[in-house]
């Protein structure tokens, strides 16, 4: 049996070259800094609608992307139903210290049309010829259809006339007409400060719910956005893509009582109050009936906040992502577990 062995440089030169290998396969693309990235998923409301059926895994979603490495901002949507007609609007925007958007900072406007085609078609005209004239040496008849019309005397020749008429004739004929297939949908983008406008322009079948864009620019560097609004036209409200909230600051905790006493006339039962909370018109409404309380605690997605007992409570500009909210209740003594509430 013969035995191989490797020399040390060969083993060195194969261990170099792994791990380069494994330098160029398993190295992470780093995020350049400036770089952003904008992202939501807007489910289908239960709200009743227009269009027929309803399956609430329908989904549409946006992602906006920004490279500060190469000033490209490349946006992409994709929607459970195509969009009928009408522009697609997405605003970008800063996010302000109580928690709103100002939008204006970059726009994008989508609009579609029929893709053109050329088409060759085949038509028959019918032209008209007009009279010619003649001449020769001789009195020799020249063909069909010219017709004798004498001698000229000054030029010492016969003339001959071929009347006019009318000639039919096949021609063919390139139109451009909308392609029944495939649209065009083409973006425009502009940017606060900056004049023109950048273009990019797709083409996708009749019925495609999906499109992507990118613009790049010098001219874009720098360009930051925390917060969008995406407006389709077959939605009545844009879909709203929040800017960050700032973490709330926790309420200080009432003084620790031992409550009161079970047979206290005055003492107030929390289970007594129903809550209810509804979505009407991009807004939470909620109820809460059966009973009173002295302080009503409030919990939607990271803020929190303490009111005033009251039997309605109306929370504006929730997104169609918020499902449920956190409530709880204060008798003056103490407060009452969280509640989650389904919004319905």
């Amino acid at each position: 049996m013969t035995t191989h062995r490797s020399s040390p440089r060969r083993a060195l030169l194969l261990t170099a070259a792994a791990a380069a290998l494994s330098l160029l396969v398993a190295a992470p693309a780093a995020a350049y800094e400036g770089d952003w990235t904008l992202t939501g998923t807007f489910p289908r409301t239960t709200t009743p609608s227009f269009n027929a059926g309803f399956n609430p895994d329908d989904l549409d979603r946006a992602e906006i992307t920004f490279d500060n490495r190469t000033k490209e901002l490349r946006l992409a949507l994709a929607t459970f139903e195509t969009p009928s007609g009408g522009p697609v609007h997405v605003a970008l925007g800063t996010g302000r210290s109580d928690g709103s958007c100002a939008l204006g900072t970059a726009e994008v406007t989508i609009t579609s049309q029929p893709a053109l085609i050329e088409r060759t078609i085949m038509e028959t005209v019918r032209e008209w010829s007009p009279p010619r004239e003649r001449r020769t040496w001789s009195n020799t008849w020249p063909g069909t259809g010219w017709a004798f019309a004498g001698y000229d005397t000054w030029s010492r020749m016969y003339r001959w006339i071929l009347p006019g008429t009318w000639v039919v004739r096949t021609v063919a004929r390139t139109v451009l007409e909308g392609d029944p297939l495939r649209l065009e949908r083409t973006a425009v983008l502009t940017r606060r400060g900056v004049d023109g406008t950048l273009v990019a322009t797709t083409t996708v079948d009749i019925g495609g719910r999906t499109s992507a864009w990118s613009f790049g620019a010098p001219h874009l560097d720098g360009l930051h956005a925390a917060c969008a609004a995406i407006t389709i036209p077959h939605r009545v409200a844009p879909y709203t893509i929040a800017p960050p909230q700032p973490e709330p600051v926790p309420a200080p905790a009432p003084p620790a009582t031992d409550g009161p006493a079970a047979d206290d006339p005055d003492a107030i039962d929390l289970d007594e109050i129903e809550i209810t909370a509804r979505r009407r018109d991009g807004a939470i409404e909620v109820l809460l009936t059966g009973g009173e309380a002295e302080s009503i605690g409030i919990r939607v997605r990271r803020a929190s906040r303490t009111v005033a007992f009251r039997g309605r409570l109306v929370l504006r500009r929730q997104p169609a992502t918020v499902r449920s909210v956190l409530i709880r209740l204060h008798d003056g003594d103490a407060w009452s577990p969280w509640e989650r509430v389904p919004v319905r």
